[in-house]
């Protein structure tokens, strides 16, 4: 039997084009390699909506991102799904966005927000084959949309689910009660390949990190850091249920 028959399943949920590449793109290489089925779903991508281009609002511009996005997980040959839900950027309620400003994004979700984990969980279930290891974003950070891709996720209780770190957001105690940390080694190879899909979110390097090599050099410094955590060049680091029993 092939190994690519027999390798484990992953469904990542990245919260916006770049959650899932940027902070776990070395073990999705490392799945591909080992021929595992791995499926990233993008959950807010959706279509354009009035004030797209206005200020700080532009680099949510859904177009873009997702071109960017199929770049990305097309350089490492990962499935892609898009569920289409709207940035909280350019959500709107009687056509007033619900997030007047950038630093409201890492607040309280919008009471219009709700709804949002039950549909989301909703269009997530029939994507997550029975098996299949799902890996949902810790909400480190707090940004609105990953705080509610992260409840989407929990509602989901799928067995064995993952928990990843979001990037660039730093990590707080609180974002990983109850769970057990995880460390996977990288190979050189696994980092190169994870490099190039991650350089391929022109937009957001250059937004968050004035560029590709500023966004080159925060991520090598992340997997060497979790790699001296193990004793490694380069690691990855996750978070499961604090029990023995689930590998």
């Amino acid at each position: 039997m092939s190994t690519r028959r027999t390798a484990r399943a992953h469904v990542v949920v990245s919260p916006h084009p770049d959650d899932a590449v940027w902070s776990l793109g070395g073990r999705l290489a490392r799945w591909v390699s080992r021929g595992a089925p791995v499926t990233v779903v993008t959950v807010f991508d959706g279509p354009s909506a009035p004030g797209t281009s206005d200020g700080w609002r532009q680099v949510a511009h859904p177009a873009v991102r997702r071109r960017e996005d199929r770049a990305a997980l097309g350089e490492l040959g990962v499935g892609h799904i898009s569920l289409g839900f709207t940035d909280a950027a350019l959500r709107t309620t009687d056509g007033r966005h619900r997030y007047r400003s950038a630093p409201r994004v890492f607040a309280a979700p919008h009471p219009d927000d709700g709804d949002l984990p039950r549909a989301i969980r909703d269009a997530l279930r029939p994507l997550c084959p029975s098996g299949a290891r799902v890996h949902g974003p810790l909400a480190a950070g707090r940004h609105v949309d990953h705080v509610v891709s992260r409840a989407a996720v929990e509602q989901l209780a799928a067995p064995g689910t993952a928990w990843y770190e979001d990037f660039p957001y730093p990590l707080r105690g609180r974002d990983h009660d109850g769970l057990a940390v995880r460390r996977s080694p990288l190979t050189d190879t696994e980092v190169e390949r994870w490099l190039a899909a991650a350089l391929r979110y022109t937009s957001q390097a250059e937004a968050l990190f004035g560029g590709a090599d500023g966004l080159r050099r925060a991520l090598l410094a992340r997997v060497r850091t979790h790699g001296a955590e193990a004793g490694t060049p380069y690691a990855d680091r996750y978070w499961l249920r604090a029990d023995p029993d689930v590998p």
